[in-house]
């Protein structure tokens, strides 16, 4: 039982499928999708009047909020999702270009895995980050991998690749809960035609800060001096933050190297 889940889709059936890459390709170029292609950084604040008692921003005459997104609850494939924004907002969220949390939900031992059939990317990198559970990642590539709690997943989709999601084998073995976040990036021009790869990063890559008033994990760039050793194209930063009560934080951001 376990083994059939774990070969839900076959290679061959991915890999045919040069023409749905090719027609992705077009209809990208043709909505100009390198337009957002990381212009400017982005980091996520909250309304007005909370900004200061977050502690997210130094003063009341700090940076501003364009916009406030409301998040809508939405299915992709049979996974619950809750959806902050994708593909709009370029030009605000760059190099951010899509922003989904998935779960939490609990799966019952032998349940039927919530799974994303096979589709294709090209020209970003959905990255994936599990916070409980773990899921399982196939692709055009020939990577079948099962990605759990903590890791980070980079599927850089460059020149075009498949591939195919859902809930991993050890929530089919003894269930739990499914959770994490899943953001794609958007490549500037000049990486958009790369090989496509896929990479899961470990914990040990990241860099963790711990204080009485709260927890970081760096998982891409760096934070107070706490750098994550996972490289990138271009600079991007990703931080996982847990403040306690009555906690102030001032995250210093440089939006210079943020400019493409």
């Amino acid at each position: 039982m376990a083994l059939r889940f774990c070969n839900v889709i076959s290679i061959g059936k991915i890999q045919d499928s040069s023409v749905i890459l090719y027609q992705m390709k077009e209809a990208m170029k043709r909505r100009q999708f390198i337009k957002g292609s990381a212009i400017i950084g982005a980091t996520a604040l909250t309304p007005g009047i909370l900004k200061d008692a977050s502690g997210m921003t130094e003063s009341r005459a700090g940076r501003k909020v364009f916009q406030v997104l409301t998040a809508n609850r939405t299915m992709v494939g049979t996974l619950p999702v809750l959806r902050a924004f994708a593909g709009d907002h370029n030009d605000y969220v760059s190099p951010f270009v899509f922003f989904d949390e998935f779960g939490p939900v609990k799966l019952n031992p032998q349940d039927k895995p919530l799974r994303v059939d096979a589709h294709p990317h090209a020209g970003i990198i959905p990255t994936t980050y599990f916070l409980a559970g773990n899921g399982h990642h196939r692709d055009s590539l020939n990577y079948d991998l099962q990605i759990g709690k903590g890791d980070f997943m980079m599927f850089t989709s460059g020149k075009g690749a498949i591939h195919m999601e859902e809930t991993g084998k050890n929530l089919f073995d003894y269930g739990g809960i499914y959770h994490g976040f899943q953001i794609w990036l958007n490549m500037p021009s000049k990486y958009k035609y790369v090989d496509p790869v896929t990479d899961v990063h470990r914990t040990d890559k990241m860099a963790d800060i711990h204080s009485k008033d709260y927890d970081a994990q760096v998982v891409l760039g760096e934070l107070f001096g706490a750098r994550s050793k996972i490289e990138t194209m271009f600079p991007v930063f990703y931080f996982h933050l847990t403040m306690r009560p009555g906690c102030r934080l001032n995250i210093p951001i440089d939006p210079a190297p943020l400019r493409m």
